[in-house]
C-alpha cells in the first residue's frame, strides 16, 4: 500500500487515511489482546482460590458431618441480631470466596419458642 501511495500522488491522502485507520485498528487489537491476557491471569487466580474453597467443601462432604474444625475453616464470624418481633437475623462472614447473599426465613420451633 505504501508503494502504491508513492506512485499515486493524486490519491496519497486516501492511502494516508487507510494507513491511519489500519494503525488505529492494530492499536485497538493490541489493547484487546493485553486486556484478554490480564483477564486470563485474573481467571487463573480466581480458579485457584475456588479450588482451595472446593477442597475444604470436599473434605466436609466426604466426612458426612460438619465438625467444629470444618466450621471454623469455612466461617470467619457469625453475626446474630434479634429483631423487635423476636425474629433473628443471622449473617455469616465466610473465610472463602463466596459471592451473593441468601436470606432464609426459618419458622421457630417449639423448642426455640420456649427458650
Amino acid at each position: 500500500m505504501i508503494i502504491e501511495r508513492i506512485g499515486d500522488r493524486e490519491h496519497a491522502q486516501v492511502y494516508n487515511n487507510m494507513i491511519t485507520k489500519r494503525e488505529e485498528e492494530i492499536s485497538a487489537i493490541e489493547k484487546r489482546i493485553t486486556d484478554l491476557r490480564e483477564y486470563d491471569k485474573i481467571c487463573k487466580q480466581r480458579k485457584e482460590q475456588l479450588k482451595n474453597t472446593t477442597q475444604i467443601l470436599d473434605e466436609i462432604l466426604s466426612e458426612g458431618t460438619i465438625s467444629d474444625i470444618n466450621l471454623r475453616m469455612l466461617v470467619k464470624r457469625i453475626f446474630i441480631h434479634q429483631n423487635e418481633d423476636k425474629s433473628l437475623d443471622i449473617r455469616f462472614e465466610m473465610n472463602g470466596e463466596f459471592n451473593g447473599t441468601v436470606s432464609v426465613f426459618i419458622e421457630p420451633t417449639e423448642e426455640l419458642e420456649s427458650a
